[in-house]
């Protein structure tokens, strides 16, 4: 998945999709190592009796599907880090360009290709471990948008699922860029993939009970937007400098 628009590099070795899942493999290690860290952190919240999935759903805590539920949550959270990174990525690449630093740039789309494949592997995990916490969830309700039975959670999961297939087609298109057009793919690129980092924000604010209140996560997540809005910032200053008169 490429949730912004990188350069096509058709003057070098085009990248593949199963050579970018291969170099994807350290990178995929580290999001599960950072999954795990945050999953013992809100498991130590569960048993000293504060975490608010488990004051919120009691039903869960008494049937053990909170663990399951956990690591849903951490998953959930190594993806979106993981999507926060994918798109200040692909933002900066047009910034190394208009730098001369062309190493840099290479580097940076790597590194952004790398990761876009990882979000979609954290998602698919992140919804599928919801099935576990013995609330109702379904394969269906996880991946079909309004089907869960639990209403105030219709729109949120369906934010959460819509980003979900949304990353997906539009991650792969990249590798299909030549079939489609390279002036179609960079314009779906650039203007439809930071939908899916706004919808995957939107669904973690309405649904993950750790950020609804404005708490340190909840600002947390906030402040994390800067670097990506200030960075675009200057992407649009510097377009506009070293565009022709």
């Amino acid at each position: 998945m490429a949730l912004t628009s990188p350069a096509c590099p058709s003057d070098r070795q085009l990248p593949t999709l199963r050579g970018d899942l291969r170099r994807a493999i350290p990178d995929a290690a580290l999001a599960l190592a950072l999954a795990g860290i945050v999953y013992s952190l809100l498991i130590a919240r569960v048993r000293a009796g504060v975490d608010p999935a488990s004051l919120e759903m009691p039903a869960m805590m008494r049937s053990g599907g909170i663990w399951p539920y956990s690591l849903s949550q951490a998953v959930g959270w190594a993806a979106l880090l993981w999507s926060w990174l994918t798109i200040l990525l692909g933002v900066s690449l047009p910034i190394w360009g208009r730098q001369g630093r062309p190493k840099m740039r290479e580097l940076a789309e790597r590194l952004h290709r790398s990761t876009s494949l990882t979000v979609v592997g954290l998602m698919v995990a992140h919804a599928i471990l919801l099935t576990g916490d013995k609330m109702g969830d379904t394969l269906v309700t996880v991946f079909v948008p309004w089907t869960t039975s639990y209403a105030p959670g219709l729109f949120p999961q369906a934010l959460g699922i819509l980003s979900f297939y949304l990353a997906v087609l539009f991650g792969l298109s990249f590798y299909l860029r030549n079939r489609i057009g390279l002036r179609s793919w960079q314009l779906l690129h650039r203007y439809f993939i930071p939908a899916v980092y706004v919808l995957a924000v939107w669904h973690t604010f309405l649904y993950g009970s750790d950020v609804r209140a404005l708490n340190v996560m909840g600002v947390m997540l906030w402040l994390f937007q800067l670097p990506i809005l200030a960075t675009f910032c200057i992407r649009i200053v510097g377009a506009k400098r070293w565009s022709p008169p």
